[in-house]
Parts: structure tokens; C-alpha cells; sequence
């Protein structure tokens, strides 16, 4: 593990900010799991308080829970707040698209046609992280264009905590269904068609339009 260093408090604090994140994302924390702040702080060869400041901010966003005593939990989603952040997710990415719609060249639909492609591939050889790493890249392709960096940096934290419950819950339909959804939206940003795309990614893409099976909930194997 990197050990983390610089000059200014603000700027550890968001290095370790960006180093927790990271690990989500690559799956090293997974929903549930414990972070050890004194096991952490040695790794990182960094004071408690930086570190602190740094949870603070990830419970601030409802990435972990601090338990007192305990030590730091990875928050894990239920289905009902899967489906909160959907809808959060849909607003904010169909107003992002109808801000930088004629920004989105030729080039960049090629983009996000191959990202789509490799996720269908990815699907098919039970690559999971793959498929979810190329999913987010494809969305960003748009998203990267938009100024608000704010919101932008919001949806990233909105699916930096889709991450785990995806990897861990998400079935092969439904990635499915996510792929052919895709390839219908990347018609409507060739054909030049942006109110029917930016409803589609609203309504429909952001939309869980399919029945609870297609997700696996605790109990189910």
C-alpha cells in the first residue's frame, strides 16, 4: 500500500478521500466490511487526524458509517435505496445530457459505442468489475463535457455507492438488459434526436423498469 504524503492538511485529506474511494471501487472494500484506523494510519504512514477529517467526509456522503469503538463500516445498499439513487442518478444525468447533447461529437458516440460493446464481451467471459469499470467510462464520455463539476462530481459518489451492491447483486439479465438499453440510446445521439434521448436516459435507462429478480437480494444465492 502507497504510503500518502504532502504539504498541505487539505490536500492529504483528499488524497486519502481519493485512496479510500479507489479501493471501493477496485473492490479491495467491499459493502460491509471494516476499515482498521490504526492498522490504516501505519499503512499510509499518516496522523489520525487527516484520516479522520477524511472518513467524516465519505460518512458525510453516506459511503461508510463511523461506530465508535468499532472501528469504520463500509455501508452496504438496501433494494429501496438502490432504487432512490436511480432516480437521483436519472435527473441528474438527463439534465447533464440535454446541457452538452451538441457537444457530443461523432467521435465520441464511436466511444461510447465500444465501451458498450466491450461490456456485452465482458458479460459473456464473467468479468464483472470489467463490465462495470467500462459502464461507468461510457457515461462519463457525456458527462465529462458538462461544466457543472459539482453535480458531476455528486453522480460519481452516487455511483461509487452503486459500486459493491452492482458487483456483488447485479445478474447477467439485467447487465443484459443494460447493453441493449445502451445501444438504443447511442441510436438517438447519432440520429441527433436529444429529446428522446435525454427522456430515455430519465425515463427508461435510470428507470428500473424490471422485476426484483433481476437483482439478488441477501437471500437469495
Amino acid at each position: 500500500m502507497p504510503q500518502i504524503q504532502t504539504q498541505h492538511s487539505w490536500s492529504l485529506r483528499k488524497q486519502i478521500f481519493d485512496y479510500l474511494s479507489n479501493q471501493i471501487e477496485k473492490g479491495t472494500l467491499t459493502p460491509g466490511s471494516m476499515i482498521n484506523v490504526k492498522q490504516l494510519t501505519e499503512e499510509l504512514n499518516i496522523s489520525r487526524t487527516p484520516l479522520r477529517e477524511a472518513l467524516a467526509q465519505m460518512e458525510a456522503q453516506g459511503l461508510v458509517t463511523i461506530m465508535p469503538q468499532r472501528g469504520v463500516k463500509i455501508n452496504a445498499l438496501t433494494y429501496d435505496e438502490l432504487l432512490n439513487i436511480f432516480e437521483i442518478l436519472g435527473a441528474l444525468e438527463s439534465q447533464a445530457l440535454s446541457v452538452v447533447f451538441d457537444r457530443i461529437t461523432p467521435k465520441k458516440i464511436d466511444t461510447m459505442e465500444r465501451l458498450n460493446e466491450q461490456m456485452a464481451q465482458y458479460i459473456a467471459k464473467g468479468k464483472n468489475k470489467q463490465y462495470h469499470d467500462a459502464n461507468i467510462q461510457l457515461h462519463r464520455v457525456f458527462l465529462d463535457l458538462s461544466p457543472n463539476k459539482e453535480m458531476t462530481g455528486y453522480i460519481s459518489i452516487l455511483k461509487l455507492k452503486l459500486f459493491g451492491f452492482a458487483l456483488k447483486s447485479y445478474r447477467d439479465r439485467f447487465k443484459e438488459a443494460i447493453v441493449r438499453e445502451h445501444r438504443d440510446f447511442i441510436s438517438m445521439l447519432r440520429a441527433g434526436k436529444k429529446d428522446e434521448a435525454v427522456d430515455f436516459l430519465k425515463s427508461i435507462h435510470w428507470k428500473f423498469n424490471f422485476p426484483e429478480n433481476f437483482i439478488r437480494t441477501d437471500n437469495q444465492a
